[in-house]
């Protein structure tokens, strides 16, 4: 018979060891890269949805459940997810207290973070989405866009969120670009006659589409497109040096994975219905 020290002793070592087996897949988890990334704090149909720094917990936009589907597929690495005026998460990239965010290339922006290049150019085969922007005036509004220039008029002032890149729109003499804090600000300046246009999304994934907004306040919207414009998931030169392999997998990826259902999903909900492609406003 054994003696009750050495029972004890057996009963010790046997749960120090449950409790280092237990133990390890907690270190396993610790382990994986937490992905930082920052996005704007405004909605953005259908990329991002929501106002203020709360992640809505339903259809949080196309761009989010984008991104989970995308760090799904890579194993070491959870996303963590941090919403800021456009501008502060920009300069966050930068200073490497956020490790990604999706915007559109320009030279100017290699200085900030990194992006999918390919003989000195971004890479459309490794772009994370793309999406056609439309001009929208009121309907009365005597002046045209007809796929290569505005006209019927000298002055054309355009509303757009701040911190969105301004736009080249052939034609008139003068165009202005009016910088807001919303694109319902916009929207309110057009509707009491204060600007001329607005931008709006127009087409994404390939096919065109109309806010359901827009539509009830009766604006149209000018086709062809003004403007399209390609997102990159662009990571922070501070996480690509860290993280060269994670970050050159993630982009791999999305040569693969461009979450076309997701986006085809979102065109459904109300806030954006499918308009029809032979549409000529």
């Amino acid at each position: 018979m054994l003696r009750i020290p050495t029972l004890l002793t057996l009963l010790l070592t046997t749960l120090a060891a449950g409790n280092l087996q237990a133990a390890q897949p907690t270190t396993t988890a610790k382990s994986a890269v937490a992905l930082r990334f920052c996005y704007e704090d405004k909605p953005l149909e259908p990329y991002y949805r929501g106002h203020g720094a709360q992640v809505p917990k339903d259809y949080p936009g196309a761009t989010i459940e984008h991104l989970y589907q995308l760090t799904a597929a890579i194993p070491g690495v959870s996303l963590t997810l941090e919403r800021l005026p456009w501008k502060r998460c920009l300069s966050k990239l930068q200073a490497g207290e956020t490790d990604a965010l999706v915007a559109s290339y320009r030279p100017e922006r290699e200085d900030i973070g990194n992006y999918p290049m390919l003989d000195g150019k971004p890479d459309p085969s490794r772009a994370f989405s793309e999406h056609h922007t439309c001009l929208v005036k009121k309907a009365d509004s005597q002046w045209t866009w007809d796929g290569e220039r505005v006209q019927g008029i000298d002055s054309l002032v355009v509303a757009r969120p701040l911190g969105y890149a301004p736009l080249i729109v052939p034609g008139p003499q003068q165009v202005s670009m009016h910088y807001t804090l919303s694109g319902t600000m916009d929207l309110d300046l057009l509707q009491a006659g204060r600007i001329h246009a607005v931008t709006t999304l127009c087409k994404i994934a390939g096919q065109a589409v109309v806010s359901s907004v827009i539509s009830d306040l009766g604006l149209q919207v000018l086709q062809p497109p003004l403007h399209s414009n390609t997102g990159y998931l662009v990571f922070s030169k501070q996480f690509s040096e860290r993280h060269p392999q994670l970050s050159a997998a993630l982009w791999r990826e999305l040569q693969l994975n461009k979450a076309i259902p997701i986006y085809r999903n979102y065109l459904k909900l109300h806030f954006l219905q499918p308009s029809a492609e032979n549409n000529t406003q």
